[in-house]
């Protein structure tokens, strides 16, 4: 005699606890990934504000070292606020002197000021974050007087606590870095 169990056609499927299970974990999975996806984001903005910072100081030491028709004597960056800077020039003072070498008195090159970044600040921020270079040696000056030391400026994201700040070192011979 052939029997058949009534329980045969209750194995082949997924309870419904099982399911909810399963789409809980795949939601906790997804918003772990969301959360790291945009800390990850946010990081990348401060790399990327760095490297764009050191980019316009060597534009503006590359704009020193150019042979000009105008009386030129430093090119310059010059750090305005937490969120911006501008590059700069200062011309002698007419019989080739070169008594002001910090961004006072100055000529803008570019836009008068450039954003830093999306969220991005300098977060060692002082009111006299100057660098300035002179041909034809080139010379590198802070805040208007021969570079003795590194000039270091810090950027972070204060929105992103698990972010890693970024250091951009000038030394006293016109190096620049991203640390």
């Amino acid at each position: 005699m052939f029997h058949v169990s009534c329980f045969m056609f209750h194995e082949k499927g997924f309870t419904l606890i099982e399911l909810l299970t399963a789409v809980a974990v795949i939601g906790i999975v997804s918003a772990v990934v969301l959360v790291n996806l945009n800390a990850g984001k946010k990081q990348k903005d401060i790399e990327r504000a760095a490297q764009k910072l050191v980019l316009d100081i060597r534009k503006a030491q590359n704009y020193s070292l150019s042979p000009t028709a105008s009386d030129v004597c430093v090119y310059g960056v010059k750090i305005n606020s937490v969120a911006d800077y501008f590059i700069y020039r200062n011309d002698n003072d007419g019989g080739g002197n070169c008594a002001d070498r910090a961004h006072d008195s100055s000529i803008s090159v570019e836009d008068p000021s450039i954003a830093i970044g999306s969220g991005v600040t300098v977060s060692n921020f002082a009111a006299d974050m100057d660098m300035s270079f002179e041909a034809p040696e080139p010379m590198t000056y802070f805040n208007g007087a021969e570079a003795a030391d590194t000039l270091t400026i810090a950027l972070s994201n204060s929105s992103c606590p698990a972010c890693v700040s970024k250091n951009v070192v000038i030394n006293r011979f016109g190096q620049v870095e991203v640390q």
